[in-house]
């Protein structure tokens, strides 16, 4: 599969999660997932249900240290919940900006900032490979669950835009899943692995040299040891929303034909979720 269809792949199946964001009675689930990946509940309460998707692998919130007045870009935005968390964080006199190529997403994510009247708070449709923003602009870069998404030949490009657009000294701070290990083809080429955030999952290593020939330093990657297999716990064993079930970021039933084949697969073995950081340095001295 080409990165075109590769990317139709993933609007599609993200755009179909954005269109069926259930009401509030029905996101137990997204909570739930939110919450084991390190969000803190009262955080979540206090923007839209529909911000939280349950498409999360961490909190890259948590490991930002965001600042009054920043200007915080958030990689693939979904519906919302790391720009409008990340707002708060930069007060009035800061901006959050988030990034998506998912139509229905960015209207799910710009009506949420407008149900909170979150003023500081922008969207912009485009790929995070080409970001239509000016360089040096951006004090930080966040991104959750979703650098893994892009095809293997253009991640390198994701790297480069977040060093274009961070000021000098300027931050990534990421939540992501990548491969413990080599991925065996059975899992590389299959389609809901990979709209399901494992199939593309890069190694550490590969992480690392993405990072270091973008030109950023004082690079830290962190297993965060979280239950990847904590997706199909819920689907398997619980009554969840029609959002849930397609939404989640492993989640392993939008294809019900494979559903027995993925659900043997090890979701811990051959990957985990990441804390990423690193840093831009500043030349200026």
């Amino acid at each position: 599969m080409n990165s075109e269809d590769t990317y139709h792949s993933v609007q599609d199946r993200y755009g179909g999660v954005a269109k069926h964001a259930g009401p509030d009675s029905q996101r137990a689930y997204e909570r739930k997932v939110a919450t084991a990946f390190g969000y803190d509940l009262e955080d979540l309460r206090s923007i839209p249900d529909s911000a939280n998707l349950g498409v999360s692998c961490g909190n890259p919130l948590a490991t930002a240290n965001l600042r009054k007045g920043e200007t915080v870009v958030d990689l693939g935005s979904g519906g919302g919940i790391d720009v409008l968390l990340a707002a708060k964080k930069v007060g009035v006199e800061g901006k959050a900006i988030g990034i998506d190529m998912t139509k229905d997403m960015l209207e799910l994510a710009r009506q949420n900032a407008t149900n909170v009247g979150a003023a500081n708070v922008a969207f912009i449709e485009a790929f995070i490979t080409s970001i239509p923003m000016s360089s040096s602009t951006v004090d930080c870069i966040i991104s959750n669950c979703v650098v893994n998404l892009v095809p293997e030949a253009e991640k390198q490009l994701v790297f480069h835009e977040m060093f274009r657009l961070l000021k000098p000294g300027g931050r990534v701070a990421i939540s992501d899943i990548l491969a413990k290990r080599e991925l065996p083809v059975e899992i590389k080429t299959d389609l809901s692995l990979y709209v399901g955030c494992i199939a593309g999952a890069s190694q550490v290593s590969d992480y690392e040299r993405y990072l270091k020939e973008a030109g950023f330093q004082d690079t830290l990657i962190l297993d965060t040891n979280s239950d990847l297999n904590l997706y199909k716990e819920m689907w398997q064993g619980e009554q969840v929303s029609e959002s849930a079930a397609s939404g989640s970021c492993c989640n392993t039933k939008s294809r019900p034909s494979q559903k027995t084949k993925m659900s043997d697969v090890d979701f811990n073995f051959w990957t985990g979720s990441f804390k990423i950081f690193a840093i831009k340095p500043d030349t200026r001295d």
